[in-house]
């Protein structure tokens, strides 16, 4: 199963980048995918231009593995209630139906109580075009500075947003490996239909 990891952070070496590695690091764990078969993209390490017009995804080198993958996560830091420009931005470099009816796992990281409005920003912001199945489970990491320090959780805490982490990767999972047969007997699109209603 391939699953690719976007960090949305536009700064470098971001709590989202440092999340991303924890996310992959649990993913491998759990035996969800295999190294080869989880890729983090950073947008603060690597970020895209801003899109006009004549840019396509041949400007983002992830492209054809976006186009491969089963399943996404995309990690959003709360940036004044809202999902980040980066992140926003990325999806219109995405190949045409690279997303399409696959599961997509949301996680809004926050340094204080916040990260749920960029989960909701996402998931009205790109579902029409793009139309990427997002689950109806998501991950707040909120206080980031305080998880993911050490191997083992140190606080009940710390131990119920891993339990947590790991049950929403089991999810994204199931929903990849059901949705592999999903798009196996989707009807063709029309050409009409290109930009949802």
């Amino acid at each position: 199963m391939r699953i690719h990891i976007v960090s949305g952070s536009q700064l470098e070496g971001s709590q989202s980048a440092r999340v991303a590695g924890v996310l992959k690091s649990r993913l491998l764990a759990l035996e969800v995918c295999g190294q080869g078969d989880c890729q983090i993209q950073d947008l603060g390490t690597d970020p895209l231009p801003l899109w006009d017009k004549t840019a396509g995804s041949e400007l983002m080198p992830q492209a054809d593995f976006i186009r491969r993958a089963d399943g996404l996560i995309l990690i959003s830091p709360d940036w004044h209630g809202m999902a980040t420009p980066a992140l926003k931005n990325w999806f219109y470099f995405l190949p045409d139906q690279a997303i399409e009816h696959k599961p997509v796992l949301l996680c809004g990281v926050s340094a204080g109580q916040g990260g749920l409005y960029p989960v909701m920003d996402l998931r009205a912001h790109s579902f029409k075009n793009f139309r990427p199945c997002y689950l109806p489970e998501h991950l707040l990491i909120r206080q980031v500075k305080s998880h993911f320090l050490h191997a083992d959780p140190t606080t009940d805490e710390q131990a119920m947003l891993l339990a947590r982490t790991d049950y929403c990767l089991l999810l994204l999972q199931a929903y990849a490996a059901g949705f592999q047969q999903i798009r196996r007997v989707l009807p063709e699109r029309h050409p009409a239909f290109s930009y949802g209603m």
